[in-house]
Order: C-alpha cells, then structure tokens, then sequence
C-alpha cells in the first residue's frame, strides 16, 4: 500500500495541508477517496454560504509530488457546472 496525501485548494490558496496521510491500495483508491472528500466540502461552502469555496483537491505522493487533481467544477451534477 502506498501513502497518499491531500489538499484542499480553495480561491484564496492552498488549505488543510495533510500531514498524516492515508495508506491506500492505489492511485484510483485514493482518486474515489478525494471525489468524496470533494463532495462534502462542496455541501459545506453551500450549506453555510461560504465566499472562499473549493477549487480542486489535489492528490500527492509521500514526495509532496502531485499524482491528481479533482476539480470541484467535475463533481457538480452537469446542470450546476
């Protein structure tokens, strides 16, 4: 198992930095694990009417090295994009 790492990118910058990482069993594990990190951060900015709302989470290795990103835009239904 690989360690993978996320951050938050928000308008203003770069957020919630993860420092402890998390073991998963590949890439596209940790791709399905930031699609739904991504869905709930995008129903709090709605739910509490946030102006600095996320931009993308972005996958990284124990490097630092960036292996994805998941825009929020893509997480939307079609009709909200």
């Amino acid at each position: 198992m690989a360690k993978y790492y996320f951050a938050f990118q928000k308008k203003t910058g770069l957020i919630a930095e993860d420092e402890e990482g998390e073991d998963l069993p590949s890439l596209e594990e940790a791709r399905a694990a930031a699609i739904t990190s991504a869905r709930e951060v995008v129903s709090l900015d709605v739910k509490f009417a946030h102006k600095d709302t996320l931009i993308a989470v972005i996958i990284k290795d124990e490097t630092g090295q960036e292996l994805g990103r998941i825009r929020a835009k893509d997480i939307l239904p079609e009709p909200l994009r």
